[in-house]
């Protein structure tokens, strides 16, 4: 894997979402707040790059193992906060009445159709770069077979996730404070529609990040520092 300089990666990410907060403004002056559940929803899609970022630093610093654990299962919890935005497209069929008036098509559709993508794009990114971030600490840990196992269990969880979320309303701080009610929710989506849907979202989060990797790993000079097969080169 290559390794990125995650410092012009974080002005990247923090800049998309700045630029995004600012088409939110502009759209919701011309039109109505709404949407401003989506500021929320971004922020929760930051925390799995904070956590990822500490994990990373960490393991560069060579500080032991043991204090990755817990960064990675806080990642898991709050990493399908980041593609649950996509659902947030929903809200548009919500408000048909006022998108199409006589039959026509009102501009405010556009400005809110735009203003999700972007939001949708920024969540992904920042959740996709997070999971480079925990691949890469894996890669070093082992080897790049397994960090690519490890790809595979977060897309699956993190398509599991998106259900629980979206379906089921189940926050990620639930795991934590509503045990009882996880298990409820678990014991009601298991059943072959959800598993479905689970399985399509984590297939369409593997494409994606795929493109990403390869991109990034293609792109990056090849003169760049890199991982070899249990260690640093």
């Amino acid at each position: 894997m290559k390794e990125l300089n995650y410092t012009k990666v974080f002005v990247l990410l923090a800049g998309l979402s700045l630029a995004t907060l600012g088409v939110y403004r502009v759209v919701s002056l011309r039109t109505d707040t709404y949407f401003d559940f989506l500021l929320w929803n971004l922020f929760l899609a930051w925390i799995p790059f904070l956590f990822s970022s500490a994990a990373y630093v960490l393991d560069k610093q060579r500080f032991s193992s043991m204090l990755l654990l817990p960064l990675g299962i806080a990642w898991l919890l709050f990493f399908p906060n980041a593609p649950y935005l996509m659902t947030d497209l929903l809200h548009l069929t919500a408000r048909k009445s006022i998108y199409i008036v006589s039959g026509e098509v009102q501009s405010r559709f556009w400005y809110d159709l735009v203003t999700l993508l972007l939001f949708t794009w920024s969540g992904w990114l920042t959740g996709f770069f997070s999971l480079y971030q925990f691949q890469s600490v894996i890669s070093r840990k082992s080897n790049l077979f397994f960090s690519w196992i490890f790809v595979l269990a977060a897309c699956a969880l993190g398509g599991y996730g998106v259900l629980l979320g979206r379906v089921y309303r189940l926050n990620s701080w639930d795991v934590l404070t509503d045990r009882h009610q996880l298990i409820q929710l678990v014991n009601d989506s298991l059943n072959r529609q959800s598993l479905f849907f689970s399985l399509f979202v984590a297939v369409v989060l593997l494409v994606i990040y795929a493109t990403l990797y390869f991109l990034l790993n293609g792109l990056v000079s090849s003169g760049g520092r890199g991982y070899s097969r249990g260690g640093r080169k």
